[in-house]
Order: structure tokens, then C-alpha cells, then sequence
């Protein structure tokens, strides 16, 4: 059995107990006994293959020099299409949770407090930094100075984000990019972390009340609703801008994720449902290599692009989550994935995606693509050192952002874990205290010590 199918079916198997073994013991929550999904290295290198497409693309200069170099440069520019990876690994991963614990009695509590410790953290601690630290710096003496000569174009940005910075304590960034209908100085990446908390905000909910079934048509109307709604924006005249950014024109990938979640947990899911998506993401190969034919180029800005090929790329990222998710532990597949590299990017992936675009322009003032193309005597040699130097002090902000500060948040995950099983059955005449259960089980040993 691989590796996703093992994780798919665990749920199945612990409740397929014999009824004169589960009568022996204590009854348990079967979601809370470990059903959470086992760590797949493949993943994380998946995540990390997704974390560098996006620093490339921030990381490389606008489109110039020979041939060779203006075909690299356009490819790096397309690296965008990571953050549709990282939606369907997202709508996959979240929903696998969500289906697991839903009978929990603290299905609510858990997910929202355990998504709560590992986002708010750095993202507020960003936001305080550049909203209210950064002008209080720039009256410093010493201070203010370095900060205008190395992060000029931050500061230049300022007044404009401090305007607007209720939709960035609110998680409306891709609301606002939308009305502006253009980018939002280094901020502007937030709109994808928008996305996600609103999937996080509302998904929950969705599961829960949803039955399997019903759970796949929602799933399937998200996905079919999506690339239409993109359409309808496209010919009214919007800027290809709003349905890039807008939460209802970019769920089909979340979704999508999400579908594959519900369709592997079904008997037989992984026999059934892989030779469908590997035809569904050869379709979309096909329909992408299209696009790419008819445009001389993969654009945002293109009608066809943005109508189809969005979802184009979630299904093709939907097969290579699933093929990733059934690469085993050990193997040679998972360490050519799982390399301590890519690992290692996607590890710290989120941090890597919410801090580099504040040190874009400093790293541009630091490796001049002028002065390395001088050095080395070569503009596409200067283009890759210079990007892959970024993405290396990039990964060395996220590596101390997470050990000194998200860690110690993360720890806290501890009080909420659906995976700790339950020691007796709780009556049904006692209703359960599901918003303070965590926190009593934390407390109690400490009060017996006393």
C-alpha cells in the first residue's frame, strides 16, 4: 500500500474495528486517535519547488538581452503559476484535516486555533514592523538614514500602505488590489494569503455540514463556477487583475484540491480516481501548450489564459500533489523531491513568501545585475547569481523569523492536536466543553503536581 493511501485509510481502518475489540477498552473518538495525515517529505519538497517558482519570478528583472536570455527571463516570469500550486496543495491538505476530525467535539476549536498560531504570527509581526515600527525608525538618527538608503522604495511605498493598511490587518489585500486594479507596492503578494484565509474562514464550515456527496458537488460547482466567473469580469471590460486576485475567480483550485481529498477517502479512491486525474492533467498539458501556441506566451492578461488556463494549472498541480503524496518514505523518488534543499524551502515556505518582498529592491541595490553581468561577463549568468543569492538570504530571514519567533507559537499546537486520543468516553447526558477542554487537559496535570 503507498504512502497517501495508507494515510487515506486510516480513518476507514481504525473504525472497522471488531465490535468485541472496541468493547473491551474505553470507547474513543476515532478522529482523534490518529487520523491525522503522516508527514509526507514529497510534500514538503513539492512546496518547495512551489516557493521557488514565485522567488524567481520576483527575483529576476523585466525581460531583456539576447535570445537566450530573454527566453530564461520569460520562463523565471512564469513562475507565478506556484502560487496555484500552492492553493491546491492547500484545498488538499486542509480538506484531509477537515474530513478526518469532523466528528470531533472540537472540530471548530482545533482547526481554526491551530490555522490561528501558524499564520497570525508572522503576518502581524510583518505588519507591525512596516505599519508602525518602520515610520517610528525613520525619525531615528542613525537608523533612518540606512532605512532610506537601503529600503528607499519600502519607504516610498509607506504612505500608500498606511492609507490603505485596513485591508491588510483584515486579510483584504486581493479586495484592494482589485478596486485599485493594480499592484500594491511590496504587499501585493499578501493577495494570495487573502485567498487562503478566507478558504480557511469558510471551508470549515463547508465541510462540516456537508455530506460526502454533497461535499463533491460543491466542490465541482466551485470548479465549474470559477473560470466562468472569470469570463463574465474579462468581457465587461475588468482589468485582468480582478479575477486573478478575487477569492471567487481563483476557488476552483483550492477546490480541485479539496475534490481529491473527498474522491481518495472513497473505497478503492486511489485505484479508481488516479488514471482520471493523470487524464484530466495530460488534457490540461495539452490545453496549456495550446495557450502558449496561440498567445506565443503563458500571460495573466491573456482573455484564454485567464478564463481556462488557470484551471488548466490545477489540475495539473492536483496530479503531481497526488503523485507526490504516494511517493514513499526512503525511496529514491522522495530523496530526489525531498532533497534537503527543496525540503528545506518548503519547510520555511511561508515565511519565505511573506517577508522577501520587503528585501526585493535591498537585494537589488546589493547585487546589481550591471555590476555582476561586468564580473562574470555573462547578463544570464549575472540574472541567476543574483536571484539565487536573494533566494538564499531570503531562506536566512525565514530561517530566523521561524526558530526565534513562529516556533515558539507553533508549540501551542500542542492544546489544540486532534490526535490525541481521548482517555474514556464522555456520557451523552454531559455535553461536551469543547472551547475550554484543551486548555483544562493542559492545566490538570500542573494542578495534580501541586
Amino acid at each position: 500500500m503507498n504512502t497517501m493511501t495508507a494515510n487515506i485509510t486510516t480513518a476507514r481502518s481504525v473504525a472497522a474495528k471488531p465490535a468485541a475489540k472496541a468493547a473491551s477498552k474505553p470507547a474513543a473518538d476515532p478522529t482523534r486517535s490518529g487520523v491525522a495525515l503522516a508527514h509526507m517529505p514529497a510534500i514538503d519538497g513539492l512546496r518547495g519547488i512551489a516557493i521557488l517558482m514565485v522567488l524567481f519570478h520576483h527575483f529576476t528583472p523585466a525581460v531583456s538581452g539576447s535570445w537566450f536570455e530573454k527566453k530564461m527571463l520569460t520562463g523565471f516570469h512564469t513562475g507565478w503559476i506556484g502560487v496555484d500550486l500552492f492553493f491546491v496543495l492547500s484545498g488538499f491538505l486542509i480538506t484531509s484535516i477537515l474530513l478526518r476530525t469532523k466528528s470531533s467535539p472540537d472540530y471548530f476549536l482545533n482547526f481554526y486555533a491551530r490555522r490561528t498560531l501558524r499564520i497570525f504570527p508572522v503576518y502581524y509581526l510583518t505588519l507591525a514592523i512596516v505599519l508602525i515600527g518602520l515610520p517610528v525608525m525613520l525619525t531615528m538618527p542613525v537608523v533612518g538614514p540606512f532605512l532610506l538608503t537601503f529600503f528607499g522604495r519600502l519607504v516610498k511605498d509607506l504612505p500608500v500602505m498606511i492609507d490603505g493598511q485596513s485591508w491588510l490587518w483584515l486579510y483584504g489585500t486581493n479586495l484592494k488590489v482589485a478596486v485599485a486594479g493594480e499592484r500594491w507596492g511590496a504587499v501585493n503578494h499578501f493577495w494570495s494569503l487573502a485567498v487562503e484565509e478566507h478558504f480557511y474562514l469558510v471551508w470549515p464550515l463547508i465541510v462540516f455540514f456537508c455530506s460526502r456527496d454533497k461535499l463533491k458537488s460543491v466542490c465541482l460547482t466551485l470548479i465549474l463556477a470559477a473560470p466562468i466567473l472569470r469570463a463574465v469580469l474579462m468581457l465587461a471590460g475588468f482589468d485582468s487583475v480582478v479575477p486573478y486576485v478575487l477569492t471567487p475567480t481563483r476557488v476552483d483550485s483550492l477546490a480541485l484540491g479539496g475534490l481529491m481529498a473527498v474522491l481518495l477517502t472513497e473505497k478503492n479512491g486511489m485505484e479508481i480516481w488516479r488514471p482520471r486525474f493523470a487524464a484530466a492533467a495530460m488534457f490540461s498539458l495539452i490545453g496549456l501548450a495550446g495557450l502558449v501556441g496561440f498567445y506565443h506566451r503563458f500571460d495573466r492578461d491573456d482573455f484564454a489564459t485567464t478564463f481556462v488556463g488557470y484551471t488548466f494549472l490545477a489540475a495539473v498541480s492536483a496530479f503531481l500533489v497526488l503523485e507526490c503524496g504516494r511517493i514513499k518514505s526512503g525511496s529514491t523518488a522522495c530523496k530526489v523531491i525531498a532533497n534537503p534543499v527543496l525540503s528545506s524551502l518548503g519547510r520555511y515556505s511561508y515565511g519565505l513568501y511573506v517577508t522577501h518582498m520587503f528585501f526585493a529592491k535591498t537585494f537589488d541595490l546589493m547585487l546589481p545585475w550591471t555590476t555582476l553581468h561586468h564580473l562574470f561577463g555573462s547578463y544570464a549568468a549575472a540574472i541567476i547569481i543574483h536571484a539565487t543569492v536573494s533566494i538564499a538570504l531570503s531562506w536566512g530571514i525565514a530561517w530566523v523569523s521561524f526558530h526565534a519567533f513562529e516556533k515558539h507559537f507553533l508549540k501551542l499546537k500542542t492544546l489544540f492536536d486532534y490526535r490525541k486520543p481521548i482517555a474514556a468516553a464522555v456520557p451523552q447526558s454531559r455535553p461536551v466543553a469543547t472551547v475550554f477542554r484543551p486548555i483544562r487537559e493542559a492545566v490538570r496535570p500542573m494542578r495534580h503536581a501541586a
